[in-house]
């Protein structure tokens, strides 16, 4: 940096001892130079390196004119027709380029929101003011009221009183004269009213805001002009108070908010006041012609009712404009409140990698190959976006918003263990560990708990029929309930008959001791399908299958039902209904994700705890390594046998 107070300030560094002089000044190497002019600069470590004696030049400037070397570096872009502005700065140091533009753009994000708040600020103080000069002015003519009624309490009524079975009718002339002298009266009120604020304002420079007081003024057609020169004087102040909070009288927008308002106040309102009131005493002259004339047939008329509706009006006029004042006030207060920048930062700067040059065939054939990479890298992502089925175990739980229960490995095609034994002990622990995870999360002393996916294939009846087999091999009484009764094939699974099962007790065809069938597991019961019709899923929603859940419930620990899918209709939601737990199975690479977030919403209108999802069909490497990861090391040397497990799995 350049200036002109020291220009030319030198200091050495000896590299030999770490200290630093300037002007007879002594220090370490981590001390600030020229500590008794103010200055906190810090040598770089960089100058004591090596040996001997080293000479660091320097210059000073004062902070104006760094701001205007720096106003100088920095360029700005406007897009044509948008709303998007390019700034750019430039410097020797990157990491110093981007941290002062980014400053920047946060500071004068920071002063566009105090700028607007103030703004805010201002314009409320100015309705808070008038606010409370209606709410006065309406306590007055409430009062005025109040007492007018009271002392007139004892006064007779206009009309006498009428027989019964009669109308009391008033005399059509008697009417049209009560209604121009009460008309009449009100526009002089309101002209010596408008007479004796116009005068007061000119002669003792009164505010006019008693104008908007006055019914003829503030409900006048008459009068719009007077009342939108009124709300333009209120724009002005409160943008010159908003403007003078930064900027002194002579700045030029100040000047012209003080120019605007003093021809609004000394020319635009009397102007339009007079006119109003030339208007007035027109209007007056001839309701007087008129009332003259009807006098003549009438010669008394209480003043008691014509006072009555001139205070009764006021009273109205008065609060119409509290009201409207107030509701004026409390969005101002809400907008200050919620007062937010105009402006944002979009893309905040980063550190540049290499600093600008000319363009080489170098580094062209870099960008190309860049390029390349970008568009191959894009085309992937849009092909993942695209892809409409579940691929990564974050879509399972930022799409579904369930919690992943367990995940079951993939299963060879000639079936598992027929490569690796220790797919076998790996299969095996990921239905124990989605056991340990139903029994701390399913509802109910004990389990009852449905399996479905979102559409066929998905291999619930895979988690199903294993997950019972894991439940009876620990020693729990488990009943498995094949309840797909439009494609269920779990008895040929077991080698069992698909006959005399759900279907025929559901219709009454056989009881229920006919109903359960033995396997060849030890502690592992039986409910085939039975046989397929159409009526099946009125059968399941009927209050019956509800109650054989809760029978199967005290006679087993474990109640587990494979339903059918629920793009299948009804029934899964039925059965989920009269089990209250639900376990939803996903296959990686074959499961829509929008079908299964569509399915899973309706269950949230039932009484049913959904448990979570498997992943089912679960790769062993990229993003499910670590679901399906098992270590080897930590296998029992001696178990019980789990063929049978895995064969009925190997599907």
């Amino acid at each position: 940096m350049t200036g002109r107070n020291k220009p030319g300030l030198r200091i050495k560094a000896d590299k030999a001892r770490p200290e630093g002089m300037i002007s007879g000044e002594q220090g370490a190497a981590a001390d600030s130079v020229g500590r008794k002019f103010g200055f906190k600069w810090v040598l770089p470590a960089t100058a004591f390196a090596g040996v001997g004696t080293a000479t660091v030049a320097f210059n000073v400037s004062t902070p104006r004119e760094t701001s205007i070397r720096i106003a100088d570096r920095l360029g700005n872009r406007l897009i044509p027709g948008s709303n998007f502005l390019w700034l750019t700065y430039t410097d020797p140091d990157p990491r110093l380029a981007a941290q002062t533009l980014n400053t920047w753009a946060n500071e004068y994000v920071r002063v566009a929101a105090e700028l607007k708040k103030r703004k805010m600020v201002e314009f409320a103080n100015i309705l808070e003011g008038q606010l409370q000069y209606a709410e006065n002015a309406t306590r007055d003519a409430e009062a005025a009221y109040q007492n007018f009624r009271v002392n007139a309490i004892t006064l007779p009524t206009e009309g006498g009183p009428v027989a019964a079975g009669l109308v009391g009718e008033r005399d059509p002339a008697l009417t049209s004269y009560f209604d121009q002298k009460i008309q009449y009266d009100n526009l002089r009120h309101d002209r010596e009213a408008l007479e004796s604020n116009m005068a007061n304002a000119a002669r003792n420079g009164a505010p006019y805001e008693g104008l908007l007081l006055i019914p003829s003024v503030a409900q006048s057609p008459g009068a719009e002009g007077l009342r939108e020169a009124f709300r333009t004087r209120y724009q002005l102040q409160a943008r010159l108070a908003a403007e003078r909070q930064h900027f002194t009288d002579e700045y030029a927008t100040v000047k012209e908010l003080k120019a605007s308002l003093e021809i609004l106040e000394k020319r635009t309102i009397p102007q339009l006041g007079y006119q109003l009131l030339s208007q007035m005493r027109e209007r007056e002259a001839d309701y007087q012609r008129r009332i003259q004339s009807a006098s003549r047939e009438l010669q008394s008329i209480p003043p008691r009712t014509i006072e009555e509706h001139r205070l009764s009006r006021a009273v109205v006029v008065s609060e119409g404009l509290y009201t409207n004042l107030r509701s004026r006030y409390a969005e101002a207060k809400l907008a200050e409140a919620s007062a937010t920048p105009d402006i944002s930062v979009l893309d905040t700067a980063v550190v540049p990698v290499r600093p600008t040059k000319k363009t080489t065939a170098t580094v062209i054939i870099l960008m190309a190959i860049l390029a390349g990479l970008g568009a191959a890298g894009g085309l992937a992502l849009l092909l993942d976006k695209l892809d409409g089925k579940f691929r990564y175990a974050h879509q399972a739980v930022s799409e579904l918003g369930l919690v992943i229960a367990g995940a079951v490995p993939r299963i060879p095609k000639r079936g598992v263990g027929t490569t690796n034994p220790e797919q076998v002990v790996q299969f095996l622990e990921s239905f124990r560990a989605l056991r340990l995870h139903i029994a701390h999360t399913a509802r109910g002393d004990r389990l009852r708990l449905a399996v479905t996916s979102a559409a066929s294939g998905d291999g619930k009846s895979l988690v199903s029929s294993n997950l019972a087999l894991s439940y009876s091999e620990a020693g729990l009484r488990t009943v498995l309930v094949d309840a797909d009764t439009r494609r269920g094939s779990l008895h040929k699974t077991f080698g069992l008959k698909g006959k005399g099962g759900l279907t025929e007790y559901m219709l009454g065809k056989i009881p229920e001791s006919r109903l359960l069938k033995e396997t060849s597991h030890k502690n592992l019961s039986f409910i085939s399908c039975g046989q397929r019709n159409g009526i099946n899923p009125e059968l399941l929603a009927s209050p019956k299958l509800k109650g054989l859940i809760d029978q199967l419930a005290q006679q087993f620990d474990v109640v587990i039902v494979d339903t059918p899918p629920l793009a299948a209709g009804i029934d899964a939601y039925a059965i989920s209904a009269a089990t209250g737990n639900i376990l939803m199975v996903v296959r990686m690479g074959h499961t829509e994700r929008r079908l299964a977030t569509a399915k899973l919403a309706l269950l949230d209108r039932l009484p049913v705890y959904v448990l979570g999802s498997v992943m089912n069909d679960v790769p062993a490497h990229g993003d499910f390594q670590y679901y399906t990861a098992y270590s080897a090391a930590y296998a029992l040397d001696e178990g019980p046998s789990t063929a049978d497990l895995v064969e009925i799995g190997a599907q």
